[in-house]
């Protein structure tokens, strides 16, 4: 497990700023920035964890391609919740077109929600990028997770990366024997990949869970954690100081 995760998260791996915190830390902040969030009715308070996010993953080195990927998936949600406020939430009309009428007060009513969606959607997303998986389990179990969830959750990560890596490798052979020469070539590629990729990924599931059950199926989560440091008491008084910031407002 620590060896995928040093081969896809190079950045978790990297040593940087973000990285050096306790997991334990930066688990607790996630949980407790998300209920501010979701309990707090401030757009401030979002808009300002957006940017206070995105100021973390620049100070972390992460590439801006990632952060432009990170903020990409939320996005749609954001979208999705302002379309839908503006449309069927609100009385006072700004523009119409048929029976299709635009609301301002839904309007600023989903632009609300839009940032409550991004702000804590970057939160998760700053804890994926910093933390390693397995210093990320071993955190959960300190928190009294079950361990079973930490197991599944381990197990899953590391399949979805064989899932990748096997997906990678069947479109790179049809992409030699010019599958993907035409539109209606890739169309047929895009097919036949999809149906082989399914069953390959099922026999592998089945050979994967009988290897585990011949060995035993032991203990997935394993090393310790060390006491927390410095930079993690900085990190708790920083937190607390933003927290303060918008509770007082």
């Amino acid at each position: 497990m620590a060896g995928a995760s040093r081969r896809h998260d190079d950045i978790a791996w990297g040593g940087g700023l973000l990285t050096r915190i306790d997991p334990r830390v930066k688990i607790a902040g996630t949980v407790l920035l998300l209920a501010v969030n979701l309990y707090l009715s401030s757009w401030a308070f979002s808009a300002a964890l957006a940017v206070a996010m995105l100021l973390l993953m620049t100070l972390g080195h992460v590439p801006y391609r990632r952060q432009l990927l990170a903020v990409a998936f939320p996005a749609g949600f954001t979208i999705f919740a302002v379309a839908s406020q503006a449309l069927f939430s609100g009385e006072e009309v700004i523009a119409s077109l048929g029976p299709v009428a635009i609301h301002w007060d839904g309007l600023l009513a989903g632009l609300v929600i839009a940032l409550r969606i991004l702000g804590g959607a970057l939160v998760v997303v700053v804890l994926g990028v910093s933390t390693p998986m397995n210093h990320l389990a071993l955190a959960l179990r300190w928190f009294r997770v079950p361990l079973l969830f930490v197991e599944l959750l381990q197990l899953t990560y590391r399949y979805l990366f064989d899932i990748y890596a096997e997906f990678t490798r069947m479109r790179e052979a049809q992409r030699v024997r010019l599958g993907w020469s035409n539109r209606r070539a890739g169309l047929e590629s895009s097919r036949l990949l999809g149906g082989a990729l399914f069953v390959r990924v099922y026999d592998r599931g089945l050979r994967a869970g009988e290897a585990m059950r011949c060995r035993g199926s032991g203990p997935v989560v394993a090393g310790s954690l060390g006491r927390p440091g410095r930079i993690d008491l900085v990190s708790v008084a920083l937190l607390a100081e933003f927290l303060l910031i918008f509770m007082n407002i």
